[in-house]
């Protein structure tokens, strides 16, 4: 079992016990720090311990670019949100264990509909009594935190304004309240009552342990932790680009210093929204240099009215990595739930992608060399004729390597595997493809030949892009125009990815059987005892792909295309 660093039990409970660097000792006037968890079981504390250090870390790293500044430190120990609410929960779950169902009269229940009322309507009785609450906790616990002084008989009110963490004190006190009448309720009613109203209170039951709230990270170091995140480093410089305006709307809209586990799902609505007023290619319109924020590029969009925005794919994507950095923050125990959840919106359901025809295979064909210049941009030339030879995607094929053309059993095959340069889409999309005779007949085995001897690895290094997704993208934009602009082939539904439809029904027109036909292609199976061509020896693929024939295609053969 991998040791926690500073966990400690103490009469029962677990705590953290840290060591303060060397450098901050003066500042801070402490050589240690104890924290309590609060909680008896190992798995918890472990989980918490955890959090604490990612917590003491970033502080600590705050303190010191404070020190860098010539600034002085604030050693005051200030109480968060998350220390509130801890103590609050803590306090709930107390309150909870002697629960009782009360009687089940109907005067009863008017009061407590009436105490929920006057909780949630701000009424006045209601806040008085929250602030004495307050108080009252905030002397128990010896919080620092400044409270109204006690009313004297006799004397004047003296003069009070409310700190932040008092008002967030008392609004954690009013769900406290809500939350436990609303299980008064539940119980009245023949309910078990340990069902949560406020999420605030989901763990907590008449059965559950000794809650440990996790400590509260901020947006902005949640988002830091994600940034630097080693687990997340083979994803690449495009995966990254993707959450560079999520998390500047983000951080704009709701503040750098929010607690992580406050953001709610309306506010996660207001930064979807912002999304959806991005003009589209912002950086290369000069109209918005002087924009600082998001919301002024937004504004002067909805003002100028002459702009595309982003398309709502676009749209889609940030909003799914926007859900996508909460779900990591839950796997990385910072929150229990993700606010941004299914907000994605639905996509719309269009025409079906189309396979080519004869006619428009072979007028695509016939301008491939101009396209690709005779040759000298070779993957202009090939991709589309491999995909329509082996129905691999445009990702697979634009990534391939010399080495990924092999001789097995007395044929060459594709060997599609993950790498580190190429991942692919389904686990079924590991597979190998026999290299279908006319790819041979090109010359294809010829180029890899020549690539080998000259000691270039990539099969189509002219191909632009940094990786898997940058390579598709950039090649598949190029392709869409070559494709509407210059051969004015504008049929809905034909894209690159119309190949992989070709190729099928190539395999269809053969006879292929199913089982081979998924083999074949990293196609899901439908069947459940389908695994991909398991059992499907490479000979038997070979046989069937050499099946595989377009009648009256015409493909041009360029010498240059093999060198």
């Amino acid at each position: 079992m991998t040791k926690v660093l500073g966990l400690t039990q103490r009469g029962g409970t677990y705590s953290v016990r840290r060591r303060v660097p060397t450098d901050l000792v003066e500042a801070l006037g402490k050589k240690e720090i104890w924290l309590a968890l609060g909680t008896s079981d190992r798995k918890t504390a472990e989980r918490e311990a955890r959090l604490v250090a990612v917590q003491l870390d970033l502080q600590w790293q705050k303190q010191r670019e404070t020190l860098r500044k010539g600034e002085k430190i604030t050693v005051a120990d200030e109480v968060t949100e998350a220390d509130l609410r801890r103590l609050v929960v803590g306090r709930f779950w107390r309150q909870e264990q002697s629960a009782t169902a009360l009687p089940a009269d109907e005067e009863i229940r008017e009061n407590i509909e009436h105490d929920i009322g006057g909780f949630e309507s701000r009424d006045p009785s209601a806040e008085a009594a929250l602030f004495a609450e307050a108080r009252s906790l905030i002397k128990a616990e010896k919080l620092n935190i400044p409270a109204p002084a006690d009313t004297v008989v006799g004397k004047s009110v003296e003069p009070f304004t409310a700190s932040d963490a008092l008002r967030q004190l008392v609004e954690l006190l009013r769900r406290a309240n809500i939350e436990h009448l609303e299980r008064s309720l539940d119980r009245m009613d023949g309910k078990h009552g340990d069902g949560f109203h406020d999420p605030l209170f989901k763990d907590v039951s008449s059965i559950s342990q000794a809650p440990a709230v996790s400590r509260s990270v901020t947006l902005g170091e949640a988002i830091q932790r994600f940034e630097t995140d080693p687990m997340r480093a083979h994803l690449g410089d495009t995966a990254d680009a993707k959450y560079v305006i999520t998390f500047r709307t983000m951080k704009e809209v709701l503040g750098p210093d929010k607690p992580l586990a406050s953001i709610t799902r309306a506010e996660c609505a207001i930064v979807q929204e912002l999304f959806s007023g991005l003009p589209a290619n912002v950086h290369k319109k000069s109209a918005y240099n002087d924009c600082t924020t998001v919301r002024e590029i937004v504004a002067l969009a909805a003002e100028r009215k002459t702009d595309k925005l982003l398309a709502a794919g676009t749209v889609k994507v940030y909003t799914q990595t926007q859900s996508a950095f909460f779900n990591w923050a839950i796997n990385k125990g910072l929150i229990a739930s993700n606010p941004a959840s299914g907000m994605a919106p639905k996509k719309a359901k269009k025409g079906k992608r189309r396979a080519y025809d004869i006619e428009q295979m072979n007028k695509l064909l016939a301008a491939l060399p101009e396209w690709s210049e005779q040759g000298a941009l070779a993957g202009r030339y090939w991709v589309y004729i491999i995909a329509i030879f082996s129905g691999m995607r445009l990702g697979e094929i634009g990534t391939l390597n010399i080495e990924d053309i092999v001789e097995r059993y007395g044929a060459h095959f594709f060997q599609l595997w993950e790498t580190d340069e190429r991942g692919l889409k389904t686990e079924g999309s590991e597979r190998i493809i026999p290299v279908h005779p006319e790819l041979i007949r090109l010359g294809l085995l010829q180029r890899v030949a020549r690539l080998k001897k000259a000691g270039i690895r990539r099969l189509f290094a002219d191909l632009p892009g940094d990786d898997q997704d940058h390579v598709s993208d950039l090649f598949s934009k190029r392709f869409a125009y070559f494709l509407k602009s210059k051969l004015e082939m504008k049929d809905k539904g034909l894209t690159f990815h119309s190949t992989r439809h070709t190729f099928r029904d190539a395999l269809r027109e053969a006879g292929v059987p199913h089982d081979a036909t998924t083999a074949l292609g990293g196609w899901k199976p439908k069947g459940v005892d389908e695994r991909y061509g398991d059992g499907m020896r490479p000979q038997t693929l070979v046989k069937w792909m050499n099946e595989v024939k377009y009648e009256g295609l015409v493909i041009p053969v360029i010498e240059e295309a093999a060198s």
